[in-house]
């Protein structure tokens, strides 16, 4: 993975939440435990989760969380 995509990761097991919307046009970001939001490249994104799947939780309302972040 990129430096980009290691920063995503590491941005999620911090606690950050990726989101994104549906459809052909849709956008990514990560939401921050303070509220903050930082909008990511699609592309990056869906590596981060292809390559990192068995570290992520999918399926939350509030996105898709790294399991260690969850974990007090």
């Amino acid at each position: 993975m990129t430096k980009y995509q290691d920063q995503i990761l590491k941005d999620l097991k911090n606690g950050a939440k990726l989101q994104c919307t549906e459809g052909s046009n849709y956008k990514a970001w990560l939401v921050y435990p303070d509220g903050a939001e930082r909008k990511v490249r699609r592309d990056s994104a869906e590596k981060v989760c292809e390559e990192n799947e068995n570290l992520l939780i999918f399926g939350r309302p509030d996105g898709i969380a790294h399991r260690k972040a969850l974990i007090i």
